[in-house]
């Protein structure tokens, strides 16, 4: 009998509904398995030893031709070139970067800061205002101004932004919260609606509305919207993940409780073995989900209440919890703690009950890397509900096998009856080693034989 793992971790617990959390792992196809998929661990994060002073890092920008395509970043109130400060910056975040070939631009709900590569200064802004965000798009620099409808922007390439040039969001009167530049047109995201800008020739309002283009539905915060695969996404006013449009939803009933509950919400990016992931962080807990499997799961870190890293740019990861940078690593380990991998599998039954002789995993024994010590022979540990995850037994061992066990079985024996309303089962492994999970079956024939 085989059960269904979970693989998409973001199921609904209201009604009574059992949890199939997905920590640390992700969902991707596997032709050779029974079911098609698999779960893999993510890889854990290494020290790049490039502190950016005591941090928080709240924003990291690279890109190839701005500024000599090096590493720049927000940092507690200051601006960093890697781990060089190059001053104070003010605003309550969350902080934005853009550029120009030899210009940087960042702000988070104060003044915008510059950096030509020699010195940062604080851009003067029409009536000194507040900006939320800032984005380069058609070579210009645009910015939000804060608590209001309108937003501005520079001549061609230029530093400075003239107290006319301005628009104002025109098919409803809610205030711009957020700004993407997408496909050469500035997305301008309200509290309760969106519109599309396009880029235009005319050089006295190189921006102009899209008519007919008007998304009903707005936006949940200022840093709640990304570039994201060949589109965006966004956190909308009612709570949930769209891609593009507000018809493509990608998050389910219970992801959208928890970003409800949340009083901090961000949406952002990173890459992981070629695959781009969208990343939601919450006040405790931070989701991801797959560009290519199109489904989440939940990134944690053992040091902290939630994922350590908070933003990401060049391949580096900002820490939400220190100065440090941060990058994927060799070893199956965060930055030398514990990386635990867990999920469930399950199974209801009707009526009746059913002895669960044996309960086997098709993984990937025999892999453990290491020849000698602790890990030499790595375990993983299974505990067992029979109602729906209210309770749950002890923690019980089985092994991954040592190197080159490439057969062996990964099987627990005698696992007691289970009945109505079902079996839920979780797995974890804290072992440093890699570990992917592709089935789980209760009472194979001959044992697995």
């Amino acid at each position: 009998m085989r059960l269904q793992f979970g693989t998409n971790a973001t199921e609904r617990t209201r009604g009574d509904l059992p949890e199939l959390p997905v920590v640390n792992m992700f969902a991707e196809q596997a032709p050779t398995e029974a079911t098609g998929i698999a779960l893999q661990s993510r890889p854990g994060l290494s020290d790049r030893e490039v502190d950016m002073g005591a941090g928080p890092v709240k924003a990291l920008f690279k890109a190839d031709g701005v500024l000599d395509s090096t590493l720049y970043g927000i940092s507690g109130n200051a601006f960093y070139n890697a781990s060089t400060s190059l001053g104070p910056v003010n605003g309550p975040g969350p902080f934005f970067m853009a550029g120009f070939e030899d210009y940087l631009f960042a702000a988070g709900g104060g003044s915008i800061f510059g950096y030509d590569g020699a010195t940062l200064s604080a851009l003067s802004f029409p009536d000194s205002a507040n900006v939320l965000k800032v984005v380069v798009g058609g070579s210009r620099l645009v910015a939000i101004r804060a608590d209001t409808e309108k937003f501005y922007w520079s001549d061609v390439l230029s530093t400075t932004i003239d107290a006319l040039s301005f628009a104002t969001a025109e098919q409803q009167p809610d205030r711009l919260k957020d700004i993407l530049f997408w496909s050469d047109s500035l997305i301008l995201f309200g509290s309760e609606t969106v519109e599309f800008w396009p880029n235009t020739s005319d050089p006295d309002l190189p921006f102009q509305v899209l008519e007919g283009r008007t998304y009903r539905k707005g936006i949940r915060g200022t840093g709640c919207a990304t570039l994201f695969g060949p589109s965006f996404a966004w956190v909308s006013d009612t709570n949930q993940v769209c891609l593009e449009s507000p018809d493509q939803v990608v998050s389910g009933p219970g992801l959208e409780a928890k970003i409800e509950a949340s009083a901090s919400v961000r949406l952002w990016t990173f890459q992981l073995e070629g695959t781009e992931f969208l990343a939601l962080t919450l006040d405790a807990e931070t989701w991801v989900y797959s560009y290519r499997s199109r489904l989440w799961s939940q990134f944690e870190s053992a040091e902290a209440d939630n994922f350590v890293p908070q933003c990401f740019s060049g391949g580096v990861f900002g820490s939400s919890i220190d100065g440090k940078t941060l990058e994927w690593g060799a070893a199956w380990e965060d930055i030398g703690t514990t990386l635990e991998r867990r999920f469930r599998a399950g199974a209801p039954f009707e009526a009746g009950g059913l002895i669960l002789s044996s309960v086997s995993l098709r993984t990937n024994p025999g892999t453990t890397g290491y020849l000698t010590g602790t890990y030499a022979n790595p375990t993983i540990e299974m505990r067992s509900s029979r109602n729906a995850g209210k309770t749950w037994s002890n923690w019980r061992t089985a092994t991954l096998g040592e190197q080159g066990e490439y057969r062996k079985r990964v099987q627990w024996l005698a696992c007691g009856m289970a009945s109505r309303p079902g079996v839920l089962l979780e797995f974890r492994v804290t072992a440093p080693v890699d570990f992917r999970v592709s089935d789980v079956v209760v009472n194979e024939g001959f044992g697995g034989i």
